[in-house]
């Protein structure tokens, strides 16, 4: 069977059973996302010209085909009139009136969670591990006032969070209920503001998720990402010297961005992966190591393992 037999065989059968499935208000997809994705057909096109093996063709075609249904699923993207459609809903939910716990709204069944503790001058030390299922999360902003701040809302079930303290440590849990999935939109959101004065590790659980974190006004040591099917992008800071990174992703978009003057080492296990590496050298062990390594005082290490995936590490 023809390669391209194959790509628009599995994309239209994979479309029309999203169609159904939309229609029916048992997902939510974004159809103006996955138009925007045009492009990608233009990728195709050039693939199929290319003198590989036809396997690696297929392979190529059915990866193209899971990150745009990937993309479409976890965007917000709309057509111009499905504001006017949706205005009551948003101005529903889109409300900053959450509780210090888990509340369910008795109409549409949405849990809203908040999670603060008071920042503490003996605390220089945290561990954060989020178990949060599929969604998007952003950790952008600064707090002074608490040690971390998290903030919630989701319509497939509660969180529960738990922190303890050791002389200068805090460990801090922050978990997601089993999943209820329902019929209709399903959605998952969260804020994260993190304390400046704090050094952290970082371990995330997303699975499927749209995962945005600016770390450049804090201290770093350790992120641990495990991401499934995802969007991420992680921009880092330099106010530690050395921090290390470990991230496991299958059909995502992953885009870091470094210092100019941090130098980085990449150890990457990857397969049928797009890789964007500026300013790198590959070596003999497989490692990619940027060409100001050496000499730089901040040392960044990026320890990788993805598939069908598109990875891109960007100066700033």
């Amino acid at each position: 069977m023809e390669n391209k037999n194959i790509f628009w065989g599995v994309l239209l059968v994979s479309i029309g059973a999203l169609v159904l499935l939309d229609n029916a208000d048992m997902i939510d997809f974004s159809f103006s996302a996955l138009m925007s994705l045009w492009p990608l057909l233009l990728v195709y096109w050039g693939v199929t010209m290319l003198p590989i093996k036809g396997l690696f063709k297929t392979l190529i075609g059915l990866a193209i085909i899971v990150f745009a249904l990937v993309y479409s699923s976890i965007s917000d993207d709309k057509f111009w009139w499905e504001d006017k459609i949706n205005t009551k809903f948003i101005h529903q939910f889109d409300n900053d009136d959450f509780d210090d716990s888990d509340t369910t709204s008795a109409s549409e069944n949405y849990y809203t969670f908040k999670f603060t503790k008071e920042a503490d001058k003996t605390i220089d030390e945290a561990t954060l591990q989020m178990d949060v299922a599929a969604g998007k999360f952003r950790i952008e902003e600064v707090t002074t006032e608490e040690i971390m701040f998290f903030e919630a809302y989701s319509n497939i079930g509660p969180y529960t969070s738990n922190m303890v303290t050791n002389a200068n440590k805090a460990d801090i849990h922050i978990e997601k209920g089993d999943a209820m999935m329902k019929n209709g939109t399903n959605k998952n959101r969260a804020t994260v503001k993190l304390n400046p004065d704090v050094t952290w590790d970082l371990n995330f659980d997303v699975g499927a998720a749209d995962f945005r974190g600016d770390f450049t006004p804090f201290k770093i040591r350790n992120i641990d990402i495990d991401g499934g099917a995802s969007a991420i992008k992680v921009k880092l800071g330099s106010l530690l010297n050395e921090t290390h990174i470990k991230l496991d992703a299958g059909a995502a978009s992953i885009k870091f961005e470094i210092p100019q003057n941090a130098g980085c080492k990449i150890q990457s296990e990857s397969f049928l992966v797009e890789m964007d590496f500026e300013g790198f050298t590959k070596k003999d062990n497989g490692e990619y190591v940027s060409d100001n390594f050496e000499q730089s005082q901040q040392k960044i290490y990026l320890e990788i393992d993805a598939a069908i995936s598109q990875l891109s590490i960007q100066r700033y």
